[in-house]
């Protein structure tokens, strides 16, 4: 989509007063605006060098965390209030998987004016991902990045009630961050126009350059994107994305941004790499950073060269020198987002957010295989979360967890590439080559991702395949689930919303209400306390009873706003606006609410036991059963699975209050962080509160018990690993684990008959005995291996010789007994021809085995059946010159088989 900006877009009273005037770039083509009039292009790389480095504009540097703070409390001084960030996983939203954006935090609800934001104006300076640009990291000296930090000053705009601020004051604060709070003088800034779109949303906008370098966008959102045409929002929301490690090294002036912002640890590094590199080489590399691309490397090695030449340096030596300091980059950036990554609950996966963690570790585990690094990869990590978690608390709480899922990931990184050559001989086999198809396949299945088979078709076979960047957009349509058959009520969906019943008292059981609308066996009302599915819980059962007439409800759902209630049989259109009386299945309901209460009580307690990484990633509340799905990559050991029940069942004891209160979406996220997200984005403005005392908070729509005691106990059944990155656990609650005990104890005591032991004692001796059995099993095999040696003698020695060689013939019931016969025979004599026959009910199977020696002389197993066999044996079979077996019916007696063959070979 193109977007042209009105010439006087920008015309304001700031840029008057400031002396700004409008031009337009005569490299980029692009308008901007300038109070220096000398100045003719826009000032931004690569229409304009870089001219902040060795000569910073500011009056003193600033690090990273410093530059953070400084943001942050200047616009707290101009009335914004600071707000924490966001997860780096974007939970919040069912449009995207990780956090690209402060506005992200804020979209659809509050941009679109369906919710308040949790303050306003607001600042926050967010972690972000960005996954586009990742081949370009390193490359680029730090102007690309996976992950960053966005300064956010964003203020949202009510026209016709609560105006905040606009263009002059976003502008104002920008300018005055820049000349007051750093000292920068007012004619190095130039603000290049724009146009703006993202999420949904677009605007004008101006980007503020400095130097040469693009440090913050300043987006005037005002239209939503409808069939690619704009339409104006209700909402004016101010829209600035500072770049925070820009400004820093804006600051500082270093060769790259990875100086600043990685400083000390980017220091060691390279005394680890044995990497030394002249700083008048970096900083001249950096000046021409903004021309390289890794898709033209053909204009990166033209440049290098020149580079070489003018600093006296061998070209290889020269591009292996920058090359392993973009390597050193990709490291440090790749790091630090896996380890915000983790610590926010993207545990590595083949699916979504956990595929984009895979990925990120994957191409670490690659750059340290090159570079011969893996021996100080864990100490990297451990440097960066040391560095990290002074201004990110978080990551020391996740500490332990990172390191696990680096080994455990580097171990299956390995095993995939041991197995990757055999992985594509299989499927070029099978399809005669590998298209993308088959890329998406092997992701799919093996969970290998594209690059890395690129990469081996490319080095190891000479084959260039490209991976198309709709790749994983292809891969999840093969996972989109069938949307459900919309139930269509015309004249009725949109314009009625039933009454909850079930949101006012959890605890109704029945109910009077009016038939709004019939389409044969699905009725609405007018109110109902039946519960729909959502939210992972079933919907509710029960009957309705209309006049002399009683309808069972085997479904409830939602339709816009509708609960629809599925019936048993058809109802009377002309029953509609008549009365009706209903009742759930209470029994029903009610272990339903003490599975969805459980649910969170037991989420609690995992996060508690296994870390804060933990999010609910799936869940199901039956009546039967429940389960819960969390992000986690091993399975949790029996101690720690025993530490979750026991924690559970202790807040079960403690009958706090369960409580539920509708809270506007922006002060709940304020009150309570975005954790209530545990069950994915929750629409609408306002928000249903679940609050299991200080234990458990989240957003969500289902039913509950009033106080944690009515769920008497909680039993976990099982806890299992569904695949990677996400682990199950299985569980019940109420009469159904109080009755699963008695079932464990009635076990238990059969068990301490049984085995005639004590209760402590009952697991040593089921140990004892599985020992016992695998020894048994053991030495049976080794009796069987020796009888089948002294069976095996016994058949040859005692053999009918025919022409010089041994005729074998046995019958026994037990084919495989026949097998090992015949591999014994094998092994020790090369002058016999075996004939088995296995009768059974059905049949015979022949198994015939032809010794070396014979083999010479042209004796060949499959003939010899198929030759005496046809006519007698209604079945067929396969096999070779040594070893043949056939199958079918057979008439007679066995024995006159041997005379059959005897006759053949005698000849």
């Amino acid at each position: 989509m193109n977007f042209k900006i009105d010439p006087d877009e920008f015309n304001i009273e700031f840029m008057k007063s400031h002396r700004y005037v409008r031009k337009k770039c005569p490299k980029c083509g692009s308008y901007f605006w300038t109070n220096n009039f000398s100045r003719e292009d826009c000032g931004e790389t690569p229409c304009s060098k870089y001219s902040f480095l060795r000569n910073p504009p500011t009056r003193r540097g600033y690090t990273v965390s410093e530059m953070r703070k400084l943001f942050l409390k200047f616009f707290e001084k101009n009335s914004h209030e600071i707000i924490n960030p966001y997860p780096v996983v974007a939970r919040w939203r069912d449009d995207l998987l990780v956090t690209i954006a402060s506005i992200a935090d804020f979209q659809p609800y509050v941009t679109s004016g369906l919710a308040e934001p949790p303050a306003n104006p607001l600042v926050v300076s967010q972690p972000c991902l960005r996954f586009e640009d990742i081949l370009n990291v390193g490359l680029t000296a730090g102007r690309h990045l996976t992950i960053f930090e966005m300064g956010g000053a964003h203020a949202f705009n009510k026209p016709d009630d609560q105006f905040i601020y606009w263009k002059n004051d976003t502008i104002r604060f920008h300018h005055e961050f820049a000349t007051v709070e750093l000292g920068i003088p007012e004619e190095y800034i130039t603000y290049k126009e724009h146009f703006w779109v993202g999420g949904g949303n677009a605007g004008p906008d101006l980007e503020g350059i400095i130097n040469g370098l693009e440090t913050s966008t300043l987006v005037f959102m005002m239209y939503k994107i409808a069939n690619s045409n704009l339409e104006k929002t209700p909402i004016l929301t101010v829209d600035t994305g500072y770049g925070i490690e820009r400004w820093a090294w804006l600051s500082r002036g270093d060769p790259t941004a990875f100086h600043t912002i990685y400083g000390p640890i980017l220091k060691w590094l390279m005394e680890e790499a044995d990497l030394s590199v002249e700083d008048r080489i970096l900083y001249e590399n950096t000046v021409s950073s903004p021309f390289y691309d890794m898709s033209k490397p053909d204009i990166i090695e033209n440049i290098r060269r020149g580079l070489a030449e003018k600093f006296g340096y061998d070209y290889s030596v020269l591009n292996e020198k920058l090359s392993l300091f973009e390597d050193l980059a990709i490291l440090l950036d790749h790091v630090k987002a896996s380890i915000f990554l983790i610590k926010d609950g993207a545990i590595p996966s083949n699916v979504k957010e956990g595929y984009l963690t895979r990925m990120v570790l994957r191409k670490i585990f690659r750059v340290t295989a090159l570079r011969n690094f893996e021996d100080i990869l864990t100490e990297l990590f451990k440097k960066e979360i040391e560095y990290w978690s002074k201004d990110f608390k978080d990551i020391k709480d996740a500490e332990e967890v990172i390191y696990d899922v680096l080994d455990l990931e580097r171990k299956k990184y390995k095993n995939i590439l041991i197995k990757l050559p055999a992985i594509v001989r299989r499927y070029k086999k099978k399809y005669g080559g590998l298209s993308v198809d088959n890329l998406i396949e092997i992701y799919d299945s093996k969970g290998i991702p594209p690059e890395i088979i690129v990469e081996y078709l490319k080095n190891k076979e000479g084959v260039v395949l490209e991976t198309p960047p709709d790749f994983y957009d292809r891969v999840s349509m093969r996972h989109m689930k069938k949307a459900s058959e919309a139930i269509r009520f015309s004249e009725v969906l949109g314009k009625h919303h039933t009454e909850k019943l079930y949101y006012t008292n959890s605890y109704w059981k029945s109910m009077l209400a009016k038939i709004i609308h019939v389409d044969g066996d699905k009725l609405i009302l007018d109110r109902t306390v039946f519960y729909p599915e959502g939210g992972g819980q079933v919907g509710d059962q029960g009957f309705i009873r209309a006049g002399d007439t009683v309808y069972k409800v085997v479904d409830t759902v939602v339709r816009d706003g509708n609960i629809v209630h599925i019936l048993d049989k058809p109802m009377e259109n002309k029953l509609v606006d008549s009365f009706v009386t209903g009742c759930i299945n209470w029994d029903r309901r009610f272990s339903l609410m003490r599975h969805h209460t459980a649910t969170h009580i037991l989420l609690g307690a995992i996060r508690r036991v296994l870390g804060s990484h933990i999010w609910q990633a799936g869940a199901e509340k039956r009546p039967e059963v429940a389960r819960l799905d969390v992000t986690h990559h091993k399975l949790p050991d029996s101690n720690e699975i025993m530490k979750i029940e026991k924690l559970a069942n202790e807040v079960v004891s403690k009958k706090l209050q369960v409580k539920t209160l509708w809270m506007d979406r922006g002060l709940a996220e304020k009150t309570f962080g975005v954790r209530i997200y545990q069950g994915g984005m929750v629409p609408g403005k306002k928000l249903r509160i679940v609050k299991v005392d200080d234990w458990d908070v989240e957003a969500c729509g289902g039913t509950h018990v009033e106080n944690t005691g009515d769920l008497k106990y909680i039993k976990i059944l099982s806890v299992e690993k569904i695949h990677d990155g996400i682990i199950r656990f299985n569980y019940v609650a109420g009469d159904q684990a109080i009755n699963m005990s008695r079932v464990d104890q009635m076990i238990i005591e059969k068990l301490i008959k049984l085995l005639n032991v004590d209760r402590e004692h009952i697991l040593d001796s089921v140990v004892s005995r599985l020992y016992e059995k695998k020894d048994l099993e053991k030495k049976y095999i080794e009796l069987e291996d020796d009888f089948i040696r002294l069976y095996s003698k016994q058949l040859y020695h005692s053999a009918e010789t025919v022409n010089g060689y041994k005729f074998v013939f046995v019958v026994d019931e037990n084919i495989e007994k026949l097998v090992k016969i015949v591999e014994y025979m094998e092994n020790e004599y090369k002058d016999v021809l075996l004939v088995g026959v296995a009768p059974s009910k059905r049949g015979v199977n022949v198994i015939l085995f032809v010794g070396k020696v014979l083999r010479k002389k042209g004796f060949n197993a499959y003939l010899i059946g198929e030759t005496v066999l046809k006519g007698m044996l209604k079945g067929g079979g396969k096999g070779d010159e040594r070893y043949a077996r056939f199958g079918g019916r057979f008439k007679g007696d066995v024995k006159l088989l041997k005379e059959v063959f005897l006759k053949y070979v005698r000849g």
